[in-house]
């Protein structure tokens, strides 16, 4: 990848000698732009002036191109390219050149002025552009390993902007973007607000990607998502940290380091599933979701910190928010806990908070997706046939015959779990009403007639011999 295109405009993008990544080299040497030859260019390329004997031909050692001596005049050191005698820069250069050169200075006030004025000219594309093309992005991710709290700022601020271009994505993670996000995150003093917003609202840029989310991972951004998800106390920092974790826990490889981490990070998700910030109950439930994927003891871990919580799924599940998405997530984790054989006993009141949505008026189809899911779930024990029997009319009126396909197979697979522990009432209650759908909903799984056919054959077959 050499050029992008960034608003419209096409965009070289800078290199460096070696592998990209420059944060964790202890310095880096951008490749030379290609030298044009003099022959190529009648005018300068700034002033667009024609040459002539008195107006004569400068290169600049930054890009390469060819411009007369008025646009071409400044003259300063280039250690990026591995110059360090003063070299001729034109005009379109010096704005960002002068910066880069300024931030491999050893005193802090010119890295400090470099980070800002980086920062600045990528505030508007032009700028931007000139940034990418001249190796600002490179400066900044290295300045990242600055100590200074004003300069690691301006770097966040810096990689923010340019993490909004969806073309430097890429670029920006294999120059190292990536790790110094994480590494000023993750050293952070948790009274620099607009750092640590800033920091985590990249970092969830990443993860959102599937193309970058392992790389986020490798590079590190686990541990700063799990320190701000549980230790920050800045509602705005807790509730995109724990919408980034829910980004990463899609992949199930990352609960056991979810689970097992030391800043007790599950107990917070849990805490703060019962918040009264709508939005943040959201995402916690969600990543709670993610999280109940996975083995029965995953599950277990999370009905006990749910309890040392202090019920917030219990709460959810019986509340009534506003934000509908709420009801569905915790709705979605009670149904995937349900499959836990070990914790029946400790989900009957999610068995029964499950039972109260049933028995009111929402018309919400991912909401009743996920009770008849968690209903079909419980009833495949014993120790829950007489509540969901109980439950067998409003699941029979409620999802049997709803318009849905997916609220009744799983109203279906509540049936047939409870014919298995109960098959007298549940044939009973059938007889009453619903027989019909039942069996209009059997007739539709593709290959289930064949399969039950198949299955009589195998006790009566077809062609048999006389007697």
């Amino acid at each position: 990848m050499t050029s992008v295109k960034l608003e419209g405009k096409f965009t070289t993008l800078a290199q460096v000698e070696g592998l990209p990544d420059v944060f964790t080299s202890t310095n880096f040497t951008l490749l030379k732009s290609r030298w044009v030859s003099d022959d190529e260019v009648s005018v300068c390329q700034w002033c667009k002036n024609k040459f002539n004997q008195l107006r004569r031909k400068h290169h600049c050692r930054q890009c390469g191109n060819v411009f007369c001596s008025k646009c071409c005049n400044e003259k300063m050191p280039l250690p990026q390219l591995g110059l360090e005698d003063p070299e001729r820069v034109c005009e379109y250069c010096r704005p960002v050149t002068e910066f880069i050169t300024k931030s491999w200075s050893p005193h802090q006030n010119f890295k400090s002025e470099a980070a800002v004025n980086l920062v600045n000219q990528c505030g508007e594309i032009s700028g931007l552009c000139k940034v990418v093309e001249l190796g600002g992005v490179q400066t900044l991710i290295s300045l990242a390993k600055n100590e200074s709290p004003v300069i690691q700022g301006k770097v966040i601020s810096g990689l923010q902007i340019l993490s909004t271009h969806q073309p430097l994505h890429r670029y920006l993670a294999e120059a190292g973007a990536i790790k110094a996000i994480c590494s000023i995150l993750t050293k952070a003093n948790m009274s620099y607000e607009q750092t640590l917003v800033e920091g985590i609202s990249t970092l969830k840029i990443f993860c959102r990607l599937p193309e970058l989310k392992s790389k986020a991972l490798e590079d590190g951004a686990l541990e700063p998502v799990l320190r701000l998800s549980c230790t920050s106390h800045c509602n705005a920092v807790s509730l995109v940290a724990v919408s980034t974790l829910s980004l990463i826990a899609e992949e199930m490889s990352t609960h056991t380091k979810i689970l097992e981490s030391p800043l007790s990070v599950l107990t917070s998700v849990c805490s703060l599933a019962s918040s009264e910030d709508e939005q943040m109950q959201e995402v916690s439930l969600k990543t709670l979701c993610f999280l109940s994927l996975g083995s029965n003891w995953q599950k277990h871990r999370i009905i006990q910190e749910d309890f040392t919580a202090g019920r917030s799924l219990q709460r959810a599940i019986r509340g009534s928010p506003r934000n509908q998405q709420v009801l569905c997530n915790a709705a979605c984790l009670i149904a995937n806990l349900a499959t836990s054989n070990e914790d029946q006993g400790g989900l009957q009141d999610l068995l029964d908070g499950l039972g109260e949505v049933l028995r009111k008026d929402n018309n919400n189809l991912d909401l009743h997706c996920h009770v008849a899911r968690g209903l079909a779930n419980f009833a495949r024990f014993q120790q829950n046939a007489s509540k969901i029997k109980s439950l067998l009319p409003l699941v029979i009126f409620k999802c049997l015959k709803s318009n849905s396909s997916h609220v009744k197979m799983h109203a279906m697979r509540a049936i047939f779990n409870l014919m298995s522990i109960n098959p007298s009432d549940t044939c009973s209650e059938l007889l009453r009403d619903g027989a019909g759908e039942l069996l209009e909903g059997l007739s539709r799984l593709k290959g289930l007639t064949t399969a039950i056919q198949d299955a009589l054959l195998a006790q009566v077959p077809d062609l048999v011999k006389p007697m």
